[in-house]
């Protein structure tokens, strides 16, 4: 579960972003990355929550993944490593598929009601509500610039009467906008928020953009599920500077024993290369955290 927006850096939109002036696309993506990831810091309220205690097997840890995740493939299986280095049975839970939109009354219903822990979230700082707290992370991902063109080796190739674009929302098209604003007019290749990765990815195949800005896990999941998508390649950023997101996991922050082991655990998963060996199995476009 990424928040792809940032408020959308989880889940794509659910509207197709169109062209907008310079202007009212920066506003518009300011004011997306300045929203809180959660905005609601009051615990969500949950009918009976009372009858929701300790879960009474204790030699299992429960996790939750969303199925609708492009990292759905490793998570599930960092959260069975996680288990088993605190020795726990792994339970896995695949949530997310019948969920309509990110209700924040969804995500603290499943961690009270099925979850002890819920793999996927991007650790943006002070993103999220004080019942709600982060593991370390145990993958580094990026966003990068895909494009149909052959011939383009980075964005500084890219002809300047060019259409690129971004998944509004995201850190990475606000970096992008933030970027071209300070160019002078002339200088600047035009630039289209649109709603989701997978929109992004389409509109470039469809010669819509002539490059776009996404997050690389999104690209290697559509590549695989879409032929559509296998033409598309990975050029340079430059002169744009990588643009870097830590994953991890989210709990309630009442559980703190459980959040200190869980950290460790992730902890020795990295120094003793497991991590790393689940990311390189499928070639997931990601490193662990060190």
């Amino acid at each position: 579960m990424m928040f792809a927006n940032e408020t959308a850096e989880r889940i794509p939109g659910r509207a197709r972003g169109r062209k907008t002036h310079a202007a009212a696309a920066f506003l518009t993506a300011f004011l997306a990355c300045s929203m809180p990831v959660i905005v609601s810091a009051q615990t969500p309220f949950v009918q009976d929550e009372w009858k929701y205690g300790t879960r009474q097997d204790g030699a299992s840890l429960h996790y939750c993944v969303d199925e609708r995740d492009p990292d759905l493939p490793v998570a599930r299986t960092i959260g069975a490593a996680i288990a088993g280095a605190l020795l726990l049975e792994p339970k896995e839970h695949a949530v997310g598929e019948d969920w309509s939109g990110e209700d924040i009354e969804q995500i603290y219903r499943v961690l009270l009601e099925t979850c002890d822990v819920f793999l996927g979230f991007k650790l943006i700082p002070d993103a999220y509500p004080d019942w709600l707290t982060i593991t370390r992370g145990y993958y580094r991902g990026s966003y990068v610039l895909v494009t149909a063109n052959a011939d383009w080796k980075s964005l500084a190739d890219v002809p300047r009467q060019q259409v690129i674009g971004g998944t509004i929302g995201t850190a990475a098209d606000m970096r992008l906008i933030q970027y071209l604003a300070a160019l002078k007019p002339a200088e600047r290749w035009t630039h289209y928020p649109v709603a989701s990765d997978e929109t992004a990815l389409r509109d470039v195949t469809e010669g819509k953009l002539a490059a776009a800005l996404v997050w690389a896990p999104s690209l290697w999941a559509l590549q695989k599920s879409d032929q559509t998508f296998a033409k598309l390649r990975i050029i340079g950023p430059t002169p744009l500077p990588l643009s870097s997101v830590d994953v991890g996991a989210v709990m309630l922050t009442r559980e703190t024993f459980l959040r200190a082991n869980i950290d460790q655990a992730i902890a020795a998963l990295t120094t003793d290369g497991t991590i790393e060996s689940i990311l390189k199995g499928p070639g997931f476009p990601a490193a662990p955290v060190r």
